[in-house]
Parts: structure tokens; sequence; C-alpha cells
């Protein structure tokens, strides 16, 4: 069984999904100069598993969503082409999860989160090779 299997199991990632907004919507995609600015959070192989030092990373963006008074705020997951698209679907859906849940217990209202999945949206071209950049295994926080 993979450590995301485990979660899954475990209900950790998915006990608080009905705190949500919603389950699944459209956010916009990073394309612009503010981009660069945008926040990730990098997750390992095959895991939705928070590492330490993403906490800073959203508190931070908590923090700056409560200053831009910002409507609402995007959490898009994604991950690497490697594996099955259907395991890459529900990975990238647990990692916007498991940030989402962070943000609010940093601070930012449940009911202005909306959790988005863009699995293999980018990501290895090699397809089936083991060099897939962490780069693409992460949730982007965006401020709407």
């Amino acid at each position: 069984m993979t450590k995301f299997s485990a979660l899954i199991s475990a209900g950790v990632l998915l006990a608080a999904a009905s705190a949500f907004a919603q389950t699944v919507a459209t956010c916009p995609t990073a394309g612009s100069a503010a981009a660069s600015k945008t926040p990730w959070v990098l997750f390992d192989l095959g895991s939705a598993a928070l590492k330490p030092e993403a906490k800073p990373i959203i508190a931070e963006a908590a923090a700056t969503a409560k200053a831009r008074k910002s409507v609402k705020v995007c959490i898009v997951g994604q991950t690497d082409k490697l594996g099955d698209k259907a395991m890459n679907a529900k990975l990238a859906q647990a990692r916007a999860q498991a940030v989402a849940g962070e943000l609010i217990r940093a601070g930012y209202p449940a009911k202005d989160v909306i959790i988005a999945s863009n699995p293999e949206a980018f990501g290895n071209m090699s397809l089936g090779s083991n060099d897939a950049s962490e780069k693409d295994r992460r949730v982007t926080i965006i401020f709407r």
C-alpha cells in the first residue's frame, strides 16, 4: 500500500472535506507576471502529506489573502505524469485538500476556499521515466 493509499484509508485527508465551500471547482491558472509570486507547496512522489516546510508557506498565504481581502483562494492540486491517471487525479485532489485544510487552520475562512485539481497538467514529458520534476508535484495557491 502506498503512503497516499494509507492516508486515504485512514480518512486523514478527507475527514474535513465537507467543511470546504465546494468539492471541485475551476480556478484561474497562473500565467501572468504575478504567477512568479504565486505560492507553491511541494510534495514527495506519490504523497499528499504536507512537508514541515509547507506550513509557513500556507500560513503566509493565509495572511496574504486576508491582507488583500481576497474574496476566494483557489487551491489547485497537481501531479507529475508518472503512474496511473486515475490515481494521479485522486492524488491531486488529496494534495489540494491537505493544503486547504492547513489554510483553514491558519485562519482563512473555509467558505472562501475553492479546491481544484489539475492532475498531469504539466509534468514529465518523457511519460514513464523516473525523472519527474518535484515542481510538478505541487499545490498552487491562487488569490482571486
